[in-house]
């Protein structure tokens, strides 16, 4: 970037413009307090403005510091070239604008904006901010150490360490390490979980997902606990299953041994048996022809009543929406036509009239206000005046007097005194003239006699000789002596003519010019007499007018007449605004009344004319009202068309309902019929399931086994046939005795049938706690193990993500550490190669992380900055730090856009030929890449300096002063 020129007006003693020199070291050279410091803050805040936070600058702000004692301008505008555009930068701080222009005339302004109202063009343009570029290219003489600060911490926090790891990032990659670090870790520390509906660390996480892991096997766990505890259960149920196939095989034995003991009782067994099949026979029928009801769903009928009952519900609801928004828009209807009819005398007005309206109001308190500020002014100025002594009533006479006379004869009493002064100051200067001239005639006329005495004695000698050698020649006399007479008489007459034409073109255009200047003189001063008579004649006519003795008097009344308007201009300013006042407020109360005409009359006063605007407005107000009637009740609609939906809804179910139970909706039929049929089916539903669940069963289980019946029958044939009980088969007496009685066997078929019910009344019991437990085990622990499957399967994941984060950290922190070798390599050499080209004994420079360096002298002793800045002289230290400012600015600088440097007499406390090798080393190896501003007040040592190097100088030297340059040179 290349500074070309900037224009200051009045920013802190600076006024005007500065042209810099692209392609050499500028140096500023001035006395102290001539602006050069100012000059170069100038530049900076042109470039990112100017601070004016209190809470960082608590003694006085930047903007403050640089704002000028006297006059309202606080102006700074630079112009400067970057990457082939040429921009101008226009900062006014006493308005706090910004605005940029480049060389096509277009403003591009928005293009440097940074939040809401900070514009760092220098940020855009160099890549540095404020504090950066301060620290860099901005080089001071008392603030040298600054690059470097001297508390760790600061060392450490500060951005240019930040910038320069940036510098050597960016130059194979778009970041920084320590942004990428710093992404990583917020990654780490805003992991978000699905499964936990989390957003924290990922430690966290992992620790939550590891404990819900545990959790849930846990429960796992105790599900197949609880199986373990049924075994037995089940176990026990086996076996009570056992027990009563035993006992129905003894009851059937005895069965078959009541029947073989008896005829009777095979009859009545045969008879049993077949009522019981007749019965069964009966339930299977009626079973068979309620079957079509059995895919009616349980509690059908009280869903269909409920959903009837809904849907009669929303029908009257909807006949109440529909009468109550008539109601309400008649009575709102009625209520607004009141309320217009009330207010009709406001129709013909409009909203312009209502804010027009309370503008009159406002306008006339205002003027109330006005006129008694001004009445009071008046009375406070008569006051005034008489308090001074004044008298008003001379006052007034002398205005009487002169406020009466034509415009220019008050503008002739107004420059009465100048052209006195006027007349007697060019009568002298005209006099002076002639003096002058007559002067110089008198000199010419006295160096002319001068001469012409000489002359004309030598002419009379000559034309003396001439006539004696004529006379001789007459007198025919000696040759010789008549010719010597002849010839040097006319030598000498010549000599003389000679001498005499001579005197008269002596001084002769000067005496002309003395003449012409004496006659020019004469004629002016005459033409001023001559005014000045005219202008008495007049003044003595316009005194004798105005009642006034002469024209002094009237220069007196006149001065007398001046001086009272000037100690009573206030009073006539008073006068006159309140006049005019007094004339707005006319115009204002006509223009009142003309409103007030329109609406009804009234008073002219400011509350009346408010009730007239929010009358206005109530009017308006009223007829948007009406105008939006039917919207207004669109609520109504939406309800009505919620209740309508959900009545279809609540329609639409219960045709459902009857579908589900197989049934077909009839709208001719009254739903009371729907529900009745749908009871019945219902019905029809439950005795088919009490005949399929307890009715067949129980008839199925009451007749005989074919087996049996065959049995028996052949028995009962067998007892008809031989009139006993066959000897063999299921019936027969057990061995070794004879066939028990009916009593016995009816005993021992009542204890089995005992034994049968505690069975089942024990396996009932048993069941239900199996069933219970099973049930539970197979509900729970699907769900269970699929939530422990997801749970692990993000705890892998979050182990997962962790384990690559931090493996990116690892990576990202080792190739940091080369970033941190490649800046600190190229300021280590950098900064050893500028202080060797100036002279300074350093051997080898190394840099820290945190920009803190050491350094080896040429003794082999490796001093730290801290110690240095204590031992080494000041001019040594200043030079280190110069040297180190000087490599940061290189580095940093953008490929092709090198920084503007701005020094502020850095080699003040450097002797000669350090600051000879300095500036040495700024004009030949850095004005060639970076434009250079030098300010300095030691002027002497630099004209030596250009003395000691005229080539140097000539060629990268551009010398101007702090003062601006003049306007033609300027441009």
């Amino acid at each position: 970037m290349k500074l070309l020129r900037l224009r200051a007006n009045r920013f802190g003693p600076l006024e005007g413009e500065y042209a810099f020199d692209p392609d050499k070291v500028t140096l500023i050279v001035d006395r102290n307090e001539a602006g050069k410091s100012s000059l170069l803050a100038a530049v900076g805040a042109a470039l990112y403005g100017l601070e004016n936070d209190r809470r960082s600058h608590r003694v006085i702000t930047p903007l403050e510091r640089w704002r000028p004692w006297e006059g309202d301008a606080y102006r700074v505008e630079l112009e400067l070239e970057s990457d082939g555009t040429r921009f101008t930068i226009a900062r006014d701080f006493a308005r706090g604008t910004v605005e940029v222009w480049n060389d096509r005339g277009q403003e591009v302004t928005a293009e440097f904006r940074e939040g809401k109202e900070d514009y760092p063009v220098g940020r855009k343009l160099l890549g540095l901010d404020a504090e950066e570029f301060e620290k860099t290219a901005f080089v001071r003489q008392q603030d040298l150490e600054l690059v470097v600060p001297g508390d760790e911490k600061a060392r450490r926090g500060s951005t240019l360490a930040a910038r320069l790891e940036s510098a050597a990032d960016t130059r194979a990659s778009d970041g920084t390490a320590a942004e990428a670090v710093q992404r990583l870790e917020q990654a780490l520390r805003r992991y978000h979980c699905d499964v936990l509906q989390f957003e924290g660390t990922v430690d966290v996480a992992i620790s939550r997902l590891e404990n819900k892991v545990g959790i849930l096997e846990h429960d796992l766990h105790n599900l197949d606990q609880d199986l373990k505890r049924v075994a037995r259960p089940l176990a026990e149920l086996s076996e009570i299953a056992r027990q009563e196939e035993a006992a129905r095989a003894q009851l059937g034995q005895l069965d078959a041994e009541r029947r073989a003991g008896t005829l009777g009782d095979l009859t009545r067994q045969l008879a049993a048996d077949d009522a019981a099949r007749a019965e069964l026979h009966a339930l299977e029928a009626e079973a068979g022809s309620l079957a079509s009801c059995a895919h009616v769903p349980p509690g059908v009928e009280a869903e269909l009543r409920e959903a009837i009952a809904g849907f009669t519900s929303a029908e009257r609801n909807l006949d109440s929406l529909a009468t109550r928004r008539q109601d309400e828009q008649s009575r709102e209807r009625q209520q607004l036509e009141g309320e217009l009819k009330a207010l009709e005398s406001y129709a013909t007005l409009d909203a312009a009239d209502a804010d027009r309206a309370v503008t009159l109001a406002a306008g006339l308190r205002r003027a109330a206000d006005d006129e008694r500020a001004r009445r009071a002014e008046v009375v406070a100025s008569r006051e005034s005046l008489e308090a001074r002594g004044s008298d008003p009533g001379r006052m007034e006479s002398a205005a009487s007097r002169f406020l009466g006379l034509p415009e220019d004869e008050q503008r002739l009493l107004r420059s009465q005194a100048e052209l006195s002064m006027a007349f007697h100051t060019q009568s002298a200067q005209l006099e002076d003239e002639r003096a002058a001239s007559g002067e110089t005639l008198r000199s010419v006329d006295a160096q002319r006699l001068a001469r012409r005495i000489p002359g004309g004695f030598v002419l009379a000698l000559g034309l003396a000789a001439v006539t004696a050698g004529g006379t001789v020649l007459a007198l025919k006399g000696d040759a010789n002596i008549w010719m010597g007479l002849l010839i040097g008489g006319g030598a000498v007459a010549v000599g003389g003519a000679l001498l005499l034409a001579g005197a008269s073109g002596l001084r002769r255009q000067e005496r002309e010019d003395a003449l012409r200047a004496l006659a020019d003189a004469n004629r002016r001063l005459s033409v001023l007499r001559q005014q000045r008579a005219e202008t008495e004649v007049v003044l003595t006519e316009l005194a004798r007018r105005l009642g006034l003795r002469d024209a002094a008097e009237m220069s007196r009344a006149w001065a007398d007449y001046v001086s009272s308007l000037e100690s009573s201009s206030p009073l006539r300013r008073a006068q006159e605004k309140l006049e005019s006042l007094e004339q707005g407020r006319r115009a204002l109360l006509d223009e009142v009344r003309a409103l007030l005409d329109r609406a009804g009359g009234g008073p002219a006063d400011p509350s009346h004319l408010e009730r007239v605007a929010a009358g206005i407005r109530h009017v308006i107000a009223v007829r948007q009202r009406l105008a939006e009637m039917e919207q207004s009740w669109g609520w109504i609609d939406d309800e009505r068309r919620v209740v309508e939906a959900t009545a279809g809804g609540l329609r639409e179910r219960a045709v459902r309902i009857l579908q589900s139970a197989g049934l077909t909706y009839d709208p001719a039929r009254p739903w009371d019929d729907h529900v009745r049929e749908l009871g019945e089916r219902d019905q029809a539903r439950v005795r088919w399931a009490l005949l399929n669940a307890e009715l067949i069963p129980q008839a199925r289980r009451r007749i005989l086994a074919p087996e049996a019946r065959t049995e028996l029958e052949r028995q009962l044939e067998t007892a008809r046939g031989e009139g006993e009980p066959p000897a063999t088969g299921k019936g027969a007496p057990r061995p070794g005795g004879r066939a028990r009685g009916a009593v016995d066997i009816d005993r021992e078929a009542k204890a089995l049938h005992q034994n049968l019910d505690l069975l089942g009344r024990k396996r009932q019991d048993v069941r239900v706690q199996v069933d219970e437990v099973c049930q539970r085990v197979q509900a729970e622990r699907p769900v269970t193990e699929a939530e422990r499957d997801r749970t692990a399967a993000a705890l892998a994941r979050a182990r997962r993500f962790k384990r690559t984060i931090e493996r990116a950290i690892a990576g990202i922190q080792s190739a940091a550490t080369d970033t941190h070798r490649r800046w600190a390599e190229f300021l280590d050499q950098r900064v050893a190669e500028l202080l060797s080209s100036v002279g300074t004994r350093v051997e080898q420079l190394r840099f820290g992380e945190d920009l803190d360096f050491s350094f080896k002298l040429w003794n082999g002793q490796r001093v730290t900055r801290g110690r240095a800045v204590l031992q080494l002289s000041s001019g040594a230290r200043d030079q280190l730090h110069l040297a180190v400012r000087l490599a940061i600015a290189e580095f940093l600088s953008k490929p092709g856009q090198s920084l503007p440097l701005l020094v502020d007499d850095v080699f003040a406390t450097s002797d000669d030929d350090r600051a000879r090798a300095g500036m040495r080393l700024l004009i030949e190896h850095f004005g060639r890449r970076h434009q250079i501003l030098i300010a300095t007040c030691h002027r002497a040592r630099h004209d030596v300096l250009a003395r000691l190097d005229p080539e140097l100088w000539t060629t990268g030297v551009h010398v101007c002063d702090a003062r601006p340059l003049p306007e033609s040179a300027a441009r």
